[in-house]
């Protein structure tokens, strides 16, 4: 409780949500104003979060970049025109609104950041003490304040955010389940199952089938979703990269201007296992695409496959090539959807797939059998996992999942070595 055991400077985890130049004639004058345009944006899914530290101290409000650690952005207190917190105004339940003006600017930015760890609200009381106590020239409130939050902070434990990690397996026992997976993949696409899914087929009744071709379409719906996530991150990269270019352009000095700092970080393309990530959800799109082809209409399969092609180009060109895409082998097209993919696309659509080479073109009985081929489990950012098939046993499942499970986390820490050497350029 003592005052020497409080920190002078706090920091806050906090998202970045949008900043605005305050402009009579855009009918930006307030706070209130900003938040209409905020919910405008969202309602078009135009809002680009950017995770980062929100930094106080007796001089200033500072913008760290959480991964290098490096300021984005200073507000000496001086520039700090009006703080305020806007708390379950919309979508972003924890708003703090914070409207500077450094000597050089003609027009105040407003700046606005969701803060979900600590509520703004703390973050309000804490900015405007340091404030209060620049202005007297005492540093009395400001410590009051930080022995307030910190009371407040403790009174709830946070939930974890997650089921306590799976402990990995021995050596021995990775490889096994690896050739066993391996196997079983090579012995599928080679018919050895056919027999049994034949008898199956035979055995489901219509309404397992519904539910299968429902999972399918979820999980299609879900990679849609994550697709179009991705490729509006990588425009929301290009846009602010265009803006900071614009601005260096027309600038005199070689001092780092307002919102530069965030424009910068906002700027910074995806790291490569994204873009890894991205093309997997392609891939594993195009295959479920080929099992729902005679069971999907407005759109059909068809019209999907070509709209996916647009963002693949996008994403392609965005990392400078086929080379990236051409590394990703798992998980493999089957046959069905190589037949598929033949018979759909445009001949410019097949130049592209054709570019990416063996990893998208060939089926898995066209590979050496002892080529290891890592079982594909998709993971969504949301944590959405696919509905359990009732009628094929729920634990026989979950069994399953958590094999392919581990064997794909094996290999992902595998590629993920291999992806260091790689330029991240």
């Amino acid at each position: 409780d003592s005052a020497s055991s409080i920190s002078e400077t706090s920091q806050y985890h906090v998202e970045h949500l949008t900043t605005f130049v305050l402009d009579r004639k855009e009918a930006m004058i307030t706070v209130d104003d900003g938040i209409r345009k905020l919910k405008l944006l969202d309602a078009k899914g135009k809002v680009w979060t950017q995770d980062m530290i929100l930094q106080v101290d007796d001089k200033a409000v500072s913008l760290v970049d959480l991964e290098s650690k490096n300021e984005l952005e200073n507000f000496p207190l001086s520039t700090i025109q009006h703080c305020q917190a806007v708390m379950n105004a919309c979508n972003y339940n924890s708003i703090l609104a914070l409207i500077c003006k450094e000597p050089t600017q003609n027009k105040p930015d407003l700046h606005l950041f969701q803060c979900d760890e600590i509520k703004a609200s703390f973050i309000h009381e804490d900015i405007e003490s340091a404030i209060s106590d620049s202005k007297s020239g005492k540093q009395k409130k400001r410590l009051e304040t930080l022995r307030m939050i910190s009371k407040a902070d403790n009174a709830i434990p946070p939930p974890p955010r997650a089921p306590a990690p799976v402990p990995p397996g021995t050596i021995t026992q990775v490889d096994v389940r690896s050739r066993v997976a391996a196997w079983s993949a090579w012995a599928a696409e080679q018919g050895e199952f056919e027999k049994h899914r034949q008898y199956h087929d035979h055995e489901e009744t219509a309404e397992m089938i519904a539910a299968r071709i429902d999972r399918d379409v979820q999980i299609l719906n879900h990679i849609l979703d994550e697709i179009e996530y991705f490729v509006t991150k990588l425009q929301k990269a290009a846009e602010a990269f265009a803006e900071l270019s614009k601005r260096k352009k027309t600038k005199k000095s070689k001092k780092k201007g307002p919102g530069e700092g965030v424009l910068t970080l906002r700027a910074k393309p995806p790291p490569p296992d994204e873009f890894v990530d991205c093309f997997q959800k392609f891939k594993h799109g195009f295959n479920l695409l080929a099992k729902l082809k005679f069971h999907i209409q407005n759109p059909s399969a068809a019209e999907l496959v070509h709209f996916l092609f647009t963002p693949l180009h996008m994403v392609v060109q965005t990392t400078g090539g086929p080379e990236l895409a051409g590394t990703v082998i798992s998980p493999l097209l089957t046959k069905d959807t190589i037949d598929f993919l033949r018979y759909t696309v445009t001949s410019e659509e097949g130049q592209l797939w054709m570019s990416l080479g063996d990893t998208w073109t060939k089926a898995r009985a066209d590979w050496p059998k002892d080529h290891f081929i890592p079982p594909y489990v998709p993971r969504f950012r949301n944590g959405w996992e696919p509905p359990l098939l009732n009628f094929m046993g729920a634990p026989k499942e979950q069994e399953l999942n958590h094999l392919a499970e581990s064997v794909a986390n094996v290999a992902e820490q595998q590629r993920k070595q291999e992806m260091k050497t790689l330029s991240t350029e």
